[in-house]
């Protein structure tokens, strides 16, 4: 039933949003950093409380993780009335980002909004980013949306935060919950410190 509502959600915010650019100077999966053969999904919303507490260690987590050669995919579930605005904003920041890093900056700015509840509207966001001084580079959202809806149908996910690790040879594992999530990124940590 919650997945029902995210995806009419998600559905609902594409088609509010004019297309802004044309579809095929659309940048294909610009929320995925890496190629690896480890897969790390990451399924959040900025104004989740568990998937607030959790993002500094994410972002700690997942760095290192990007180094030794991950794929890391962040995909947002917008699970709060605001979350879709958000979620274009991002993808209109990490359209003008070149790396990993930028693109964690560019999360924990929308993490630091979200937790202050200091936004209510769109042109306030805009502000603070501007205020912030990340650059927008607008662009066509809804097959970037597309996308996300059909992680979270292949995946099934159902609540924030949520984690999914691909690994070679392995059966996909799914962690919910901040501290699942850290547990069972610790132990990846682990195991791709020891492979290295």
């Amino acid at each position: 039933m919650l997945r029902d509502q995210i995806l009419i959600l998600i559905l609902a915010f594409m088609l509010m949003n004019p297309v802004l650019a044309p579809a095929d100077e659309t940048p294909e999966n610009i929320f995925s950093d890496g190629s690896g053969p480890v897969e790390i999904f990451i399924f959040s919303d900025y104004f989740c409380p568990p998937c607030q507490s959790i993002e500094p260690y994410l972002e700690y987590a997942l760095t290192k993780l990007h180094q030794s050669g991950a794929g890391i995919t962040f995909v947002d579930m917008p699970i709060s009335a605001l979350t879709p605005v958000f979620s274009k904003y991002y993808l209109y920041a990490i359209n003008a980002v070149d790396s990993f890093t930028e693109n964690l900056l560019v999360r924990r700015a929308l993490f630091d909004i979200a937790r202050t509840r200091s936004v209510n509207a769109e042109s306030e966001l805009i502000q603070k980013f501007k205020a912030k001084h990340i650059k927008l580079v607008p662009l066509d959202v809804k097959p970037l949306f597309d996308q996300w809806v059909a992680l979270i149908k292949r995946f099934s996910v159902k609540s924030t935060p949520t984690c999914v690790v691909i690994r070679p040879g392995q059966a996909i594992v799914t962690y919910t919950g901040s501290r699942e999530i850290s547990e069972g990124i610790d132990q990846l940590l682990k195991v791709m410190s020891d492979n290295s």
